[in-house]
């Protein structure tokens, strides 16, 4: 089967991008006009970091080609812009999905023999892709049987 890239949908988060740098204008205001430094300066960290990481990161797949997920015959390769995993077909016995506080991920259920050393990297973040959930999540339990 051929290889499937997938990437952050610009659309889905240019108004989360947007929200954040809202929350940096808010902070910047409340400084300009003599309010709470800390809680401003939070604003300002908090959101203006997040904005731009996630800006960071749609920016870095369309400029270099680096999708978020590669999906193969034989894995998934993960590039989440700080940390590289691949998470091998033969190493899981299913996918599911999973909500966890207001995001969706899709669970990773290993094979007994491999679950102890992959236990930090039992799910994959799907928010915000140019897939749906369920469509990935039926992708990856299909090349399961392969």
């Amino acid at each position: 089967m051929r290889e499937i890239r997938i990437y952050h949908s610009i659309g889905k988060n240019i108004a989360l991008i947007a929200v954040c740098f809202v929350f940096v204008a808010l902070g910047i205001f409340i400084l300009l006009h003599g309010g709470h430094s800390f809680i401003a300066w939070g604003n300002i960290l908090f959101f203006g970091g997040g904005g731009l990481f996630m800006l960071f990161l749609i920016l870095r797949e369309r400029i270099s080609h680096k999708a978020y997920y590669i999906v193969t015959d034989e894995s998934v390769l993960v590039d989440s812009g700080m940390k590289k995993w691949e998470v091998r077909f033969a190493d899981v016995e299913e996918f599911y999905l999973l909500n966890v506080m207001l995001s969706k991920q899709i669970g990773i259920k290993y094979k007994a023999e491999v679950e102890f050393k992959k236990m930090n990297d039992a799910s994959l973040p799907i928010d915000g892709l140019n897939i749906k959930p369920q469509e990935l999540c039926d992708l990856l339990n299909m090349r399961l049987t392969k």
